[in-house]
Parts: C-alpha cells; sequence; structure tokens
C-alpha cells in the first residue's frame, strides 16, 4: 500500500543534503549577515546582462552536493554591478575585472582570496574548502627585524 508519508521522507533523502543558503543580491545585506553569524563572506561581482564576459552561474555553482555543503560554511552574495547598487560595490573593490570572486575573512576586514579568472568545477572545490574558516590573515613580519628604527610600533 502507499505511504504518503514514505514518500516524503523518501523525497527528503534524495534532496541532497543541507538546506540551501540564501544568496544575497545586496553587498550590505550579506556583509551584516556574516558578521552577525561570525561566517566569511563569499563575494561574487557579476557583469551586468549587456557585458561580453560571461557571469559566475550559481545554478552551476551548487549543482554538485559536496558544493552546496561547502557553501553553508559562507554567506554568499552574487552582486549584478549593472546596478546603481552594484557599481557602487564594484568601485569599493577597486573595480577589478568582471566578473570577481572574493572571499572576506570572518570579521569582513580582509579578502583572504580574490581573482577574476575564471573558475573550474575543481578550482571552485579548492577555495571553498581552503577559506570555509574565513581566517584573516597572519599579520606581516616586519621587513627588517634587527632594525631598531623599523620596529617602535611594538
Amino acid at each position: 500500500m502507499y505511504n504518503p508519508l514514505s514518500a516524503l521522507v523518501l523525497l527528503a533523502t534524495l534532496s541532497g543534503g543541507p538546506a540551501e543558503q540564501p544568496v544575497f543580491d545586496n553587498y550590505k545585506a550579506a556583509w551584516e549577515a556574516g558578521r552577525e553569524r561570525n561566517l566569511p563572506v563569499l563575494v561574487i561581482l557579476n557583469p551586468g546582462a549587456d557585458s561580453e564576459s560571461s557571469p559566475v552561474d550559481l545554478d552551476v555553482l551548487t549543482s554538485v552536493g559536496h558544493r552546496r555543503e561547502l557553501l553553508t560554511n559562507y554567506v554568499v552574495a552574487c552582486v549584478d554591478t549593472s546596478t546603481p547598487e552594484g557599481q557602487a560595490v564594484h568601485k569599493l573593490f577597486d573595480s577589478p575585472p568582471l566578473p570577481r570572486v572574493s572571499v572576506l575573512d570572518k570579521q569582513q576586514k580582509w579578502q583572504i582570496y580574490r581573482t577574476s579568472k575564471s573558475l573550474s568545477a575543481e578550482d571552485w572545490n579548492i577555495v571553498l574548502e581552503k577559506y570555509r574558516e574565513g581566517k584573516a590573515p597572519p599579520p606581516a613580519a616586519p621587513k627588517y627585524p634587527n632594525c631598531p628604527f623599523c620596529n617602535l610600533n611594538k
């Protein structure tokens, strides 16, 4: 006999694991969510529809269960740089070539990863795995460690 509850359980099992994270189209909202949830922010700056550049396709990014699971470690912002708000964010990131992918640390103080190159599926896996903890870079070592005048701020 057909049991609707068993069908729901089967559907939930086949659906692919953790619930999908929302993707913000507003950088400020993503930045605030990252600070609130203490997560790194994955920022994707996409060109507008009129651009010759191809945007990062979020469907391709989320098509594999492993990447969907890795994305739960991030707050994701996908910004259309053809809008006035998107143009301001693009300028905030020093107007790099598009599309642009950046990862901000958990405190949103540092870009711990950034590129404008096209990322393959394997590249995405590596980036999402490597930066999922959102650790800020260590402080820079002094350029001249033995110079008494160079290390006055200790």
